[in-house]
């Protein structure tokens, strides 16, 4: 979203960011201003660790507790305040989670309404569904992603227009019933400024970096831990490193000898340090943009299929694919006894992303898709 925001108003976009700020998640206003500049940003505090104030709140809302987390009557007031203030052409709306607004945004402006979709959201919690072991915990995970399906697809023209992060998701969307405009806009990184340093990589360093208090991330780690670490030879050194990774992640984690980072000051130093960068995700939806950074900076991913779903990747060329522990472990061991195998993939890999993932370049296409749909007419807010 940073990004995006940025790249638009490079290109002479009026940009606006009002967004929630979960006290699990807390970040700074003055460091959120200082990442987003110059675009002008508020925040409005939320805590959606309160489940019983979300179940509360689900039931006039007509949305599932997941989604009613994210809802806060605090928020909406400041939503129509600023919808008020200024004439907008456009509101994006950030995933499925902040639909129950657009009423609000419908009521107080003219603008057209644009649901940003990073991920279809039930996929995730069914593919989650499926690598549960536990059966209790599977049979909660198949009702969230139901109760999310029917969610989606009574939300899908909501909106005025969809943009998806992938064509599968764009795909999915039209299967499910969406009939409103769609633009793919996958997510972006520059390279500019990112100068490929590799005099800092351990021999035998790999490593992951997610947000773990995300469950595709937490299953990924977990898996890195059980499946793989015991599989690669005894030099390769397992670092996995990311924010707000719950007591139980951290235990299992140590008791497999991963060296656990917690939340790293500068993102680009920890992925510096790694010969190769790993994404064995397993139940995770639309596009993972730690890949694309760790491609900017010219290191050799090793992902599962879906892991890199929605990049246009080629295996063995700009990435390399193995779904099983046994071929991810055999594929991480062989670039670390081929350095320069790993630096020609990661090189191929930085390129890829230079040419088809430049954040401007895809600001542009969104921004044009925007001006048509306002041209176009039939936007339900009038204009």
């Amino acid at each position: 979203m940073l990004q995006v925001a940025q790249a638009l108003q490079r290109l002479g976009a009026d940009v606006d960011v009002l967004s929630l700020n979960p006290l699990r998640q807390h970040v700074d206003d003055d460091a959120a201003r200082r990442a987003l500049a110059p675009v002008p940003f508020e925040a409005v505090d939320i805590d959606t660790s309160a489940h019983a104030l979300a179940l509360l709140r689900s039931v006039p809302l007509r949305v599932p507790q997941l989604v009613a987390r994210f809802y806060s009557p605090r928020f909406e007031a400041a939503l129509r305040a600023r919808l008020r203030q200024r004439d907008f052409d456009v509101v994006q709306v950030e995933s499925p989670f902040l639909l129950p607004y657009v009423r609000a945004i419908r009521e107080s402006s003219r603008a057209a309404v644009v649901l940003r979709s990073l991920n279809v959201e039930h996929r995730i919690w069914e593919r989650l569904a499926e690598h549960e072991g536990n059966p209790l915990r599977r049979l909660a995970l198949r009702a969230v992603a139901r109760s999310l399906r029917r969610y989606e697809v009574a939300q899908l023209d909501v909106c005025d227009a969809v943009v998806p992060i992938t064509e599968a998701d764009a795909r999915d969307f039209r299967a499910l019933g969406g009939r409103r405009p769609m633009y793919v806009l996958p997510g972006g990184v520059d390279v500019e400024g990112r100068a490929v340093d590799r005099s800092k990589e351990g021999d035998g360093a790999v490593g992951f970096l997610g947000s773990l208090d995300y469950r595709p991330n937490q299953e990924a780690a977990l898996w890195l831990a059980e499946e793989l670490r015991s599989r690669l030879a005894a030099h390769a050194t397992l670092h996995v490193a990311g924010s707000r990774a719950p007591q139980w992640l951290q235990a299992r984690l140590a008791v497999a000898g991963v060296v656990f980072h917690g939340e790293v000051a500068d993102a680009q130093s920890f992925i510096g340090g790694m010969r190769v960068m790993l994404a064995p995700i397993l139940s995770g939806g639309g596009m993972r943009i730690k890949i694309l950074e760790a491609m900017a900076a010219g290191k050799a991913v090793v992902s599962t299929a879906i892991g890199a779903e929605g990049i246009d990747s080629s295996h063995g060329e700009d990435i390399v694919i193995a779904d099983d522990a046994a071929a991810f472990a055999a594929a991480v061991e062989s670039l670390l006894r081929d350095a320069p195998r790993a630096h020609e993939i990661g090189d191929a890999a930085r390129m890829l992303v230079a040419t088809r993932y430049s954040t401007d370049a895809l600001a542009r296409g969104l921004l044009a898709f925007y001006e048509e749909l306002l041209q176009g007419g039939g936007i339900r807010g009038g204009r």
